[in-house]
């Protein structure tokens, strides 16, 4: 008879035990599923009626960067007469033409320092929806969630960019002399500081994952 209560015992500890693992497994997926979807919740500003808002999640991005060899072609003479620097915008999907990111009259911004947090840009980025430009973000080094959140927005066409990470304070130096961009501090980006006259343009910027182009006008 002791043996039987025992028996009882042991296999109703193991369903509670698999109940809670299999209750607690639900749970963690539901909770991932409802961090990842819309606000289950009324937005401000929205009407009631209109249909949530959908999140782009960066695996769901595909880049259009479909080789044209005219193209590509056309654009490999203006290359060899141009500024030429050892640093590209990495393995990104910036790529617009083939394996090149080609960006006509984007304003450009220098960062002697490395950029932590999209805050940072936020000056650069609002000035290049104002003038309707591309934006060019060059630092010594950039946090990967701020390199991955440039180039979702790339992807995602709401922001025409490329970011690259120069590491060499040579090449920032070079690049400040050729698109006329001010080197700029993280401690300026903190506070918000960023005149316009800070911000460098070029003809056309063109980069691949390894090396860029600067072209004048």
């Amino acid at each position: 008879m002791d043996w039987i209560g025992i028996t009882i015992v042991v296999v109703l500890g193991v369903a509670v035990v698999a109940y809670g693992y299999l209750w607690d497994r639900t749970t963690n997926r539901r909770r991932a599923a409802a961090q990842s979807s819309p606000p289950d919740r009324p937005i401000p500003g929205l009407a009631p009626d209109a249909a949530a808002p959908s999140y782009v999640q960066p695996k769901d991005l595909k880049p259009d960067n479909r080789a044209d060899p005219v193209e590509i072609e056309a654009l490999r003479p203006s290359l060899d007469a141009a500024p030429h620097l050892t640093c590209g915008h990495g393995p990104g999907a910036f790529a617009t033409l083939g394996e090149y990111a080609v960006l006509e009259h984007p304003l450009i911004l220098i960062v002697d320092g490395e950029v932590s947090t999209m805050r940072e840009l936020l000056p650069a980025v609002a000035a290049a929806h104002a003038s309707g430009q591309p934006l060019v973000v060059v630092a010594a080094a950039l946090a990967d969630e701020v390199y991955q959140t440039v180039e979702a927005n790339a992807l995602a066409h709401t922001l025409t960019a490329v970011a690259v990470a120069a590491r060499k304070p040579a090449d920032r130096h070079q690049l400040s002399a050729l698109t006329g961009a001010a080197l700029t501090s993280v401690t300026d980006l903190r506070m918000g500081w960023l005149p316009t006259a800070s911000l460098g343009s070029c003809g056309r910027w063109v980069s691949t994952a390894r090396e860029l182009w600067v072209l004048p006008d």
